[in-house]
């Protein structure tokens, strides 16, 4: 027997033995892929059926969710503030709400154009250093409303965290663009 059919011979054999192995762990890594599609959310293959994403990081209260609300109803005289706070309210609360609990995910769509994910201060949180990054922080008050032009509204928000007593206080500013949307500047 040649040497070259000896070899072609010796790799057909080796292969053999690959398929097999490949067959197994292509067996394996699919059971992982419909355990990490479980979790995920994602649907599995064969019409498997889809469980909704969790939350990530802690989620706030019911009560710090009332007081979030009854912040952003502040007492104001001046009705182009209130017009303005009307509209910007849905944005403004949800991203709040993203900084108290110490997670922005999702929330880079409320960052005006020509700014990053988030390219201004982090969260509240990392102002203290006691509190347990596991619970959301409350917003303890929104003051010092301000129009720095007919589509610019700014404020600064008090959070408060209500297991160490720390607070941090961020100043922000929402611009109505174009279409109507109010975004984040800082």
């Amino acid at each position: 027997m040649s040497s070259r059919t000896l070899v072609a011979l010796i790799a057909a054999l080796g292969l053999t033995g690959c398929v097999a192995t490949l067959k197994d762990v292509n067996q394996g890594l699919s059971g992982i892929n419909q355990s990490l599609a479980a979790v995920t959310g994602t649907p599995m293959p064969g019409g498997g059926q889809r469980i909704p994403l969790l939350p990530r990081g802690p989620q706030p209260t019911p009560e710090q969710q009332a007081a979030l609300m009854q912040a952003l109803q502040g007492n104001l005289s001046d009705r182009r503030i209130s017009a303005a706070l009307a509209e910007a309210t849905p944005t403004i609360k949800t991203v709040i709400e993203k900084r108290a609990c110490g997670t922005l995910d999702g929330a880079g769509i409320y960052a005006a154009p020509g700014k990053g994910r988030w390219d201004f201060i982090g969260s509240p949180m990392e102002f203290t250093r006691y509190h347990n990054k596991g619970a959301c922080m409350t917003v303890a008050r929104i003051h010092g409303w301000q129009m720095q032009a007919l589509n610019a509204l700014s404020f600064e928000v008090v959070y408060l965290a209500d297991d160490s007593g720390e607070s941090s206080k961020q100043a922000h500013q929402v611009v109505k663009q174009p279409d109507g949307a109010w975004l984040f500047t800082y």
